[in-house]
């Protein structure tokens, strides 16, 4: 199959598009424009007929109900309604059956008048005299006698009304103007009457009587009658309820049809025409035939001229697009599936984006190789030879005359709203707001150094001293900054101020260094490094507090450990030392703590933290408050904790062997001294941890423990009191005796025998 180039079938597609379309609309519109019309004129023509067999029926219903009123409201009837009636009232009876007959005044199928009393409980009819029970049950009675209409319609499709499908009913209260008549004149008459008067009235489709239900009253298929009318679409979800009549379209029987209803004021009935939609448009059906020819025959017309002047146009932009192609070895098969403008744009579009992206990466690699440059220049890393071509490249061709290094680190993140994940975005917010506050006159880069934010300093001031105190007042200004918008705590090292690019690499060192005396001055520092190296001092180390520190150690005395602890920072960082001293200091404390450790018999556990060695994480420390709350909570408390297990176990051990000692040998002549001996320590030393794990001491816990196994002999055995007081080693048995009665208040005798006779 030929595939025809993308160019030509667009222009070809145009070309039709613009001849065919409006054909096709004028075609189409006519046959729907002329189609509406005719089923508008069918609407109207089936409205025009319902309004005649409404009219019609109306009047034959009129007529019958003028005669029921006249009847009703009749001294006759309001005379004799409420008085009892019997057989022998057949005089008065035949002149209501004559009324009755009377009251047809036209030739009808069925014809059925009841005189009803409800007071007095007596129905006449033509064919003779009956009781209200016998003519209709109570519920129908009580349903037509409640209704708010004096006088009314009720078809025997009604569910309440007693009664035929195919009966229609006239009720009429008497009297006519009270709520609770005390009869009814109920017409029967058949529905067939009703169907004769709209065969009379023939038109197309099947009309049919609804009644204020729905309910099927009259229709030409009588099997239909007293059934509830199914549309698709009720009439009452189409139209409102004071919509008189109208037309509308609905599925009856799987097939679309038109219906058109008019709704009587005078009884509430629905008149229904519906008309199958294939009758209605069978006429237009034939026209819509004919117009589609002609249309086909003008379309055939238009798509040749299309086709010839859409070729002829295609020639030179065939051209064209043979050459690009040709120039870039697309294959045939190609050159057939490719849009001729598209493939000639896209080569252009292609140059143009090649060069852009181009220019988008070299941009996109000018930052991050500005801050690798800077990195190698702090680092040393780049020779002064390339130093002015590397500048170049940063946009600086002048060089200042003053230049230093910032370094700025974030104190803290605790009491603030970040947490430690957030660290790195933090340092990349503060130097972005470094960035901002400074300009390409007075700084070289800011970059990211590790924890640190790095910024290359210079000026052209007359002397270092301006130039110092200038760096000195854009800290403040970037400190106050920081704090207003991250609400972070930033300190600052700063270091010597030099008079070339070439001491970036020493300035670099001694800012980070000036960063390490946070450790004494706290956060939110500005820590010059030439101010706090002039300031050194000879160290003090406070020994005595050490000591002390130690002892309470040992002592497992938390309390004053942590106190001894706050003296001994306070002591060291209120004398002026250098960083490396403060960190000697700092170390040697520490090894005199695990020293003190190991001498209790404690192994360190201590000695890993977060897979760092304890010496680096005491290094990592920056303030002084960060080093106390690190010595207490991962050195000192473990380690107390560890030593007060370990004695606490000890002591349970001890205890628990001089029991057993008691225990077993309380026969013997057990001492004090002969346990200690035994366990190799001082007498008073198991003396006071016996009284702490048994809560007695030594010689009451062996008494009672006696006491209790000569209680347990006179209940079980007949061992003599002398002999149990032998056994015991109690010097005599009076001695015994004296002792068990101030225990337990009887004598060992009187015991036995009460403990015998329970």
């Amino acid at each position: 199959m030929i595939r025809l180039p993308g160019y030509l079938r667009r222009l070809l597609g145009f070309s039709l598009l613009i001849g065919l379309l409006p054909v096709v609309l004028l075609g189409g519109f006519s046959y729907s424009k002329w189609s509406s019309d005719v089923q508008e004129k069918v609407y109207e023509a089936d409205l025009q007929l319902l309004q005649q067999t409404q009219l019609t029926v109306e009047q034959m219903l009129k007529t019958l109900q003028h005669s029921g009123v006249r009847f009703a409201n009749s001294s006759l009837v309001n005379t004799n309604i409420d008085k009892p009636l019997t057989f022998h009232d057949f005089s008065l009876i035949e002149d209501i059956q004559m009324d009755l007959t009377a009251l047809s005044g036209i030739q009808m199928e069925m014809f059925k008048p009841q005189l009803i009393s409800i007071s007095q409980n007596w129905v006449v009819a033509p064919d003779g005299l009956s009781s209200v029970s016998d003519a209709m049950g109570e519920d129908e009675l009580d349903y037509l006698v409640n209704r708010p209409e004096n006088s009314y319609w009720v078809s025997g499709a009604d569910q309440l009304a007693d009664s035929e499908p195919d009966e229609v009913s006239l009720i009429i209260k008497i009297p006519l103007n009270l709520n609770m008549p005390s009869g009814l004149l109920m017409v029967r008459t058949s529905s067939s009457d009703i169907n004769r008067l709209i065969l009379k009235n023939a038109q197309p489709g099947n009309v049919m009587v609804l009644d204020e239900h729905n309910r099927v009253l009259a229709a030409a298929d009588e099997e239909a009658i007293g059934t509830l009318w199914n549309s698709s679409l009720s009439l009452d979800e189409r139209f409102a309820k004071d919509v008189s009549s109208g037309s509308m379209e609905s599925k009856i029987d799987g097939d679309m049809s038109a219906i058109s209803f008019i709704k009587s004021g005078y009884n509430g009935w629905t008149y229904l025409s519906v008309t199958p939609i294939k009758e209605i448009t069978k006429e237009s059906r034939v026209i819509g035939w004919f117009a589609l020819i002609m249309s086909l025959s003008v379309l055939a017309v238009t798509a040749l001229i299309s086709s010839i002047v859409s070729f002829r146009m295609y020639r030179p932009v065939r051209g064209l697009y043979e050459l690009t192609a040709s120039m870039v070895g697309l294959p045939d098969t190609a050159k057939r599936e490719t849009d001729e403008f598209g493939f000639i744009g896209d080569r252009i579009n292609q140059l143009s984006w090649n060069e852009s992206r181009l220019t988008e990466q070299l941009n996109r690699q000018i930052e991050p190789l500005s801050d690798f440059f800077m990195v190698k220049l702090l680092q040393g890393e780049i020779r002064a030879s390339e130093m002015k071509d590397r500048l170049n490249m940063l946009g600086r061709t002048d060089l200042w005359k003053n230049v230093g290094v910032l370094a700025v680190q974030i104190d803290t993140l605790e009491g603030t709203p970040y947490k430690e994940r957030d660290r790195d975005l933090m340092l990349f917010a503060i130097k972005n707001i470094i960035s901002e506050l400074s300009s390409s006159n007075d700084t070289l880069r800011t970059i990211l150094s590790g924890q640190t934010v790095v910024v290359v300093l210079g000026g052209n001031q007359a002397n270092k001293e301006l130039f110092k105190n200038e760096v000195y007042s854009r800290t403040e200004k970037l400190q106050q900054a920081v704090k207003q918008y991250l609400r972070l705590k930033v300190s600052c090292g700063i270091s010597r101020m030099y008079g070339s690019l070439a001491d970036l690499p020493l300035a670099y060192k001694e800012s980070i260094e000036a960063l390490k005396y946070r450790v004494k001055l706290g956060f939110e520092s500005i820590l010059f490094i030439e101010d706090l190296e002039s300031r050194e001092g000879r160290p003090i180390y406070p020994e005595h507090l050490e000591g002390r520190l130690l002892d309470a150690i040992k002592q497992t005395d938390a309390e004053q450990a942590r106190m001894l602890l706050d003296e001994w920072i306070e002591e060291i960082f209120n004398s002026e030392m250098r960083l490396d001293e403060y960190q000697v200091s700092l170390v040697r404390l520490l090894i005199q703590i695990m020293r003190a450790a190991q001498d209790s018999g404690e192994s360190l556990r201590i000695m890993d933290l977060e897979s760092k060695s304890i010496i680096d994480k005491l290094f990592e420390l920056s303030t002084k408050e960060e080093i106390r709350q690190w010595f207490t909570q991962s050195v000192l408390e473990p380690i107390i904790r560890l030593i007060d297990e370990r004695r606490n176990e000890k002591y349970r051990s001890i205890a628990a062997e001089v029991i057993h000692m008691i225990h077993e040998e309380y026969t013997t002549d057990l001492t004090l001294e002969s346990c200690a001996s035994r366990l190799q320590y001082h007498p008073s030393y198991i003396w006071r941890v016996l009284r702490k794990e048994a809560g007695v001491n030594f010689s009451d816990y062996l008494s009672q423990h006696r006491l209790k196994i000569a209680k347990q002999w006179l209940e079980e055995t007949d061992i003599t009191i002398t002999e149990i007081a032998e056994r015991l080693r109690y010097n005599n048995s009076q001695n015994f005796i004296r002792y068990f009665k101030k225990m337990e208040g009887t004598s060992p005798g009187k015991y036995r025998a009460k403990f015998r006779q329970t």
